[in-house]
């Protein structure tokens, strides 16, 4: 008994491929639009793809396709080619079989790129904890802060360069700022418009608050009064030179201490000191003096700044640098943030891209499977 060869009927299986093509892309059509896809109700409650530039790689299927209608044709070639040579013929192969290997591959590959895009559909509920604090910033602006003692730059420039560097580095904390002197004023109330933050900071001179000194209690009373109710971290981060001409107020101490308000003291300036400038724009135009015409000394005081610290419980620091290393200061602020927690409860999203994938691995196991089918499938 001879075997034929079996070869394929090309142009109806093309014809077949084409009409079961036409047909799966309509029912898909059919269904994202039932879903609100093509609507512009997918953005709201419909369905929408996190990555959809991932479908993209569907152009892969064309070549794909190609590639397999001409191994056929080359396999067809090949039979007849060798029915020549022997006594076998050639007969009409199944369609039905290499149809369906071929659809249960391309439709696992069409439903991993649906998985790859990452479907939306739908939201859910989960729950969270989210790290707050609300940061009161007391920047002194007393005449001694025009000192030029840091590379001829003044102490106020450096603490509005390590202000702004801190506020660069704020993601949901709320921020206020308090000038003092001689007294002390609220000048940008808590808030978490970051932009205008740094304009107030970089707005802010000497000529802010007429009565001078340095008055560290009332900066500290003030910054307690801006805080809120709210039951999260509060701080207060209080730049100065250190030169405190005020007497002190052992009660605004004791205040904060007992609302667990945690405080950093950051202390600016060199230890010699420079001469105090009439205008920080033009040191040239002269420099502060004493009555009897000598030049006012401004040198930072390293003992009164840690002295601030001591007695709230808190951190100092000591800078002589233009660009001061924040590192210490960003890493205490993030302990900060991790002493209360408040727990949300958020609507979020819910991604599908489970029942894409796990029908891809079905089609996938069914091509697999197919050839043993086909052949228990001849046996009967």
């Amino acid at each position: 008994m001879t075997e034929n060869r079996p070869t394929y009927n090309i142009r109806k299986l093309i014809s077949t491929l084409l009409l079961l093509e036409a047909v799966f892309w309509a029912v898909l059509y059919l269904v994202f639009t039932a879903i609100g896809f093509f609507s512009g109700s997918a953005n709201a409650n419909g369905i929408h793809f996190l990555k959809p530039d991932n479908f993209y790689l569907l152009a892969i299927l064309l070549p794909f396709a190609y590639f397999f209608i001409r191994s056929l044709e080359r396999k067809n070639s090949i039979d007849v080619h060798l029915s020549q040579f022997s006594k076998n013929g050639v007969s009409s192969a199944s369609t039905f079989w290499t149809i369906t290997r071929f659809l249960l591959l391309r439709t696992a590959f069409v439903f991993f790129i649906f998985a790859l895009a990452q479907p939306i559909f739908g939201k859910k509920k989960v729950k969270g904890s989210v790290k707050s604090m609300e940061l009161v910033v007391c920047l002194d602006v007393s005449n001694s802060m025009n000192t030029m003692d840091i590379e001829e730059t003044s102490r106020l420039e450096v603490a509005k360069r390590a202000l702004n560097a801190l506020v660069n580095t704020l993601a949901g904390e709320k921020i206020g700022l308090c000038i003092f002197a001689g007294d002390a004023y609220v000048q940008l109330p808590l808030t978490t418009d970051y932009s205008a933050a740094k304009l107030f900071i970089n707005d802010v001179n000497t000529h802010y608050i007429s009565s001078q000194g340095t008055n560290v209690p009332a900066a500290l009373s003030t910054a307690t009064g801006m805080f809120s109710e709210e039951n999260i971290t509060k701080a207060i981060f209080i730049l100065t030179d250190g030169e405190n001409h005020e007497s002190e107020n052992e009660e605004i101490y004791e205040e904060i201490i007992d609302k667990e308000i945690q405080v950093c003291a950051l202390g600016i300036g060199t230890r010699t000191g420079g001469p105090i400038p009439l205008d920080p724009d033009f040191p040239g135009q002269g420099y502060l003096t004493t009555a009897g015409g000598k030049r006012v000394i401004s040198v930072m005081n390293p003992s009164f700044v840690e002295s601030i610290a001591d007695k709230t419980n808190g951190t100092a620091l000591i800078t002589s640098e233009p660009y001061p290393d924040l590192e210490t200061l960003l890493t205490q602020i993030n302990q900060m943030k991790r002493t209360k927690l408040r727990n949300l409860e958020f609507d979020i999203e819910e991604t599908r891209y489970q029942l894409p994938l796990a029908l891809a691995l079905l089609c996938l196991l069914g091509w697999m499977l197919l050839p043993g089918i086909k052949l228990l499938s001849s046996k009967r």
